[in-house]
């Protein structure tokens, strides 16, 4: 299991603040700083409106992903910085400051740093330039990633799991660009592009000469596939502004065609490493 990068006991630290000094209005307003969302249909297990409002927005965060810990980030920025504006307005100013101080003391402790009103860290840049290789060419990774997509199909996040859905083929299609020593940009989102370029090192191009037709036809099919991937997550999942709330039945979907989607890549890159191995060397 990846180690989270922020703490249970720091988050519940800001949770406490937060529930302290905000009200629900503001608490969204803190959170949605950072682009978060709160996780639809969630029966939060503490006392209180607050608390209960703050750990919806948590249950949509993955501690362990850079890209959800930088959201976050940018909401604890946000908190700090109306923290220190309500210390002329009202608060009890010593309050505001010790509060202030209790936070960056234990973000401290989780090995980030307060600097010109950001929050940087170390360990938090090396997990981003690690985070591609955290889906793994392996089965297991596979099944990993798409049980947790399932957890929240379960938990009633629909769109979270379409969206796990999408970062699994996503972050697998860079893995095998990598391996292959295919050329990509490695901030390319769009999932269609990077499944164009793997096509060639795989032989997954239904263009290709040496394959049968019906061979071909399921090709197009997997690029059809990719393709409705692309547009169910831009539409209905919290990657972007979510157009609509997907059904259940709308996330299984998405979640099981990565799943034989990745499953399907996985083997066709294991097949024509073994066939380039098999080659006689001249």
């Amino acid at each position: 299991m990846s180690r989270e990068l922020i703490s249970k006991a720091t988050r519940d630290q800001f949770r406490e603040v937060i529930k302290d000094f905000f009200c629900l209005r503001e608490i969204d307003m803190i959170f949605q700083a950072g682009g978060l969302a709160p996780r639809a249909n969630f029966k939060p297990q503490v006392n209180g409106e607050r608390r209960g409002r703050v750990e919806t927005y948590y249950a949509n965060i993955d501690f362990s992903s850079p890209g959800d810990v930088r959201k976050l980030l940018v909401a604890y920025e946000e908190l700090i910085e109306r923290l220190r504006s309500a210390q002329g307005s009202g608060m009890n100013a010593q309050d505001v400051k010790t509060k202030i101080g209790v936070l960056l003391h234990r973000m401290e402790r989780d090995g980030f740093h307060y600097e010109n009103g950001r929050f940087v860290s170390e360990t938090l840049n090396l997990a981003i330039v690690q985070a591609p290789t955290l889906v793994q060419l392996t089965e297991a990774s596979i099944t990993e990633h798409v049980d947790k997509a399932r957890r929240k199909i379960e938990a009633g996040d629909n769109a979270g799991a379409i969206a796990s859905s999408y970062t699994l083929v996503e972050e697998f299609l860079k893995e095998l660009l990598r391996r292959t020593g295919t050329p990509f940009k490695e901030n390319e989102g769009d999932i269609r592009e990077l499944y164009k370029l793997a096509s060639d090192p795989l032989n997954l191009n239904p263009a290709g000469e040496t394959l049968e037709s019906y061979l071909k036809a399921i090709l197009q099919g997997l690029r059809q596939q990719i393709c409705g991937l692309y547009e169910l997550a831009n539409k209905a999942s919290d990657r972007h502004a979510r157009r609509y709330n997907p059904a259940c039945h709308h996330a299984k979907l998405a979640v099981n065609a990565a799943f034989t989607l990745c499953e399907f890549l996985l083997d066709s890159y294991e097949y024509q490493k073994q066939r380039q191995e098999r080659q006689p060397v001249s």
